[in-house]
This record gives structure tokens, C-alpha cells and sequence, in this order.
């Protein structure tokens, strides 16, 4: 049944939707990088030191690993980031889901009056149609 906060709860609606969207974007983000950080550790675990070789190859070696580790630093900033974007995301949606449910409420008032007001129309209807009935068997 629509009533005059039919749209806004519509629109109130889609917020929540969106915002929900976002935090499981973000959650997703967070769960792609956590795998990448594993994934750059066990690539540094399984780096060995070379045994024999030039320095080259040891300095080599040595920078491959300082760039994996900043890589690692690199990703736990950005998770860092990513849990701070979802606890504020979470705060709007708080918001968000509290505005959805005052209109929803609102909305749902409204209804209750037009079918309280249908009722009281069937109700006066039908003692029309007893009155009439009444008065034509009474003829």
C-alpha cells in the first residue's frame, strides 16, 4: 500500500542497500590483502640465502627481500585504512538504518489509518445496505 512516505522509504531503502554494499566491498578489499600479505611472507619465508656466488647475487637477494617487506608494510597500511573506512561506514549505516526504520514506522502509521479509515467506510457501507434491506423486507 502506498502512502506519502512511500518514496522516502524507498530511497531510505536503497541508502541502507548501498552502504551495506560498500562495507562488504571493503571487507572483501580487506580479505584480498590479508591473502597477499600471507602470501608475500611465505615468499620471504622460503627465501634462502644464496651459499656460493657473487656479492651481487647476495645484494640481489638481500634487495628482493627488503622489497617484499616493504610490500608487506605497504598492504598492512592500506588494511590499516580499510578498517577505518569500514568503522565509519558502519557508523552511516547505524545512521542510515535508524533514519530507514523512524519512516518505516512513520510509513506504517499511515497505513494503519487508511485501512482503519477503509474499515470505518465498509463498516458505514454495510449499515447502509442492513438499513435498506431492513426497510425493504419491512415493505
Amino acid at each position: 500500500m502506498t502512502t506519502k512516505f512511500s518514496p522516502i522509504l524507498k530511497v531510505k531503502n536503497l541508502d541502507v542497500e548501498k552502504l551495506e554494499n560498500e562495507i562488504s566491498k571493503l571487507n572483501n578489499q580487506k580479505k584480498t590483502l590479508t591473502h597477499d600479505i600471507n602470501s608475500l611472507k611465505d615468499e620471504l619465508q622460503n627465501s634462502s640465502v644464496p651459499r656460493s656466488g657473487t656479492i651481487n647475487l647476495l645484494k640481489q637477494n638481500f634487495f628482493q627481500n627488503d622489497i617484499i617487506k616493504q610490500n608487506i608494510d605497504l598492504k598492512l597500511q592500506n588494511i590499516q585504512f580499510l578498517e577505518e573506512q569500514i568503522k565509519s561506514t558502519k557508523l552511516l549505516l547505524k545512521k542510515a538504518m535508524l533514519e530507514y526504520e523512524k519512516i518505516n514506522y512513520l510509513h506504517q502509521l499511515e497505513e494503519k489509518k487508511i485501512i482503519d479509515k477503509i474499515k470505518k467506510e465498509e463498516a458505514k457501507n454495510l449499515d447502509e445496505i442492513g438499513t435498506l434491506l431492513f426497510t425493504l423486507n419491512k415493505e
